[in-house]
């Protein structure tokens, strides 16, 4: 089976979901994910809902280019987050035919964690959307330990992890640790790269997370162990903002070597 690609929002966070559809096929990629709800405050929010002529440019641009959506972001969830209030977020997910709904928690306390978790899988169930638990260090759920404590609590078919080797490695985290997780947990892994010693601080792991990304192969991350141990040909979503190389090259070209970067590592 061919490894499939898709281009991550985060790597082109400029760009309107059409813009990046239409990015992403002239670069060579075979699937997109779509930030459809904004991550921090004060992040654009596109408008994607109630039939919008966004929403439905972003349609016309999908069945134009054959590309199709391996997820929409940003589930982020707080002790305070009011789940049902996700739902037009998932709606229009599914509307694009999107099959996850990358899903962030910063609530330390598990179990209460697991709760919120469990009732975003609910109310994604019916729309046919499994919502994939990512862990970051800056985090209340901030390891792939307790990512699986999550989704294990959880206790919901549509629930399972998602890998990244940024933040399994600036967590602590080994590529042994991928060896306890069940493999039918992991649907698709992020990919990118990063120098191998991490910043002191957290919030400036966090700005690392956002701006400072390497390609694949320019960093001192151990990707191809990496991938040998995800499940074979899970597709990659490549997610690597780089300020310095947006700065210095131009759009389509900076997709096309971040694609041909990732390609690199795993075909050799």
């Amino acid at each position: 089976m061919t490894r499939r690609f898709a281009l991550a929002a985060l790597t082109a966070i400029d760009l309107t979901p059409p813009q990046l559809v239409s990015a992403a096929a002239r670069s060579g990629y075979d699937a997109v994910g779509l930030r459809l709800n904004p991550f921090r405050a004060g992040e654009l929010q596109h408008p994607m809902f109630n039939n919008s002529p966004m929403l439905r440019e972003t349609e016309a641009r999908l069945h134009d280019t054959g590309l199709w959506v391996l997820d929409i972001e940003v589930m982020r969830l707080s002790a305070g987050q009011d789940v049902q209030a996700l739902l037009p977020v998932l709606e229009t997910g599914h509307r694009l035919g999107a099959k996850y709904a990358l899903t962030l928690i910063d609530i330390a306390d598990l179990s209460l964690a697991a709760a919120k978790f469990a009732e975003l899988c609910a109310l994604a169930a019916p729309l046919g959307i499994t919502c994939v638990l990512e862990f970051a260090v800056w985090l209340g759920v901030g390891s792939i330990q307790a990512a699986s404590v999550v989704i294990q609590q959880a206790r919901r078919v549509n629930g399972a992890l998602l890998l990244d080797p940024f933040h399994l490695f600036r967590s602590g985290g080994q590529v042994a640790d991928i060896s306890a997780v069940n493999p039918h947990l992991i649907h698709y892994a992020q990919f990118c790269d990063a120098s191998a010693t991490a910043p002191v601080t957290t919030a400036a792991i966090s700005d690392e997370a956002r701006f400072d990304r390497c390609l694949p192969g320019e960093g001192g991350l151990p990707l191809p162990a990496f991938v040998a141990a995800l499940p074979q040909d899970v597709p990659l979503s490549l997610e690597v903002p780089n300020r310095q190389l947006a700065a210095t090259v131009g759009l389509d070209e900076r997709l096309r070597r971040t694609l041909a970067a990732a390609r690199k590592i795993i075909h050799g």
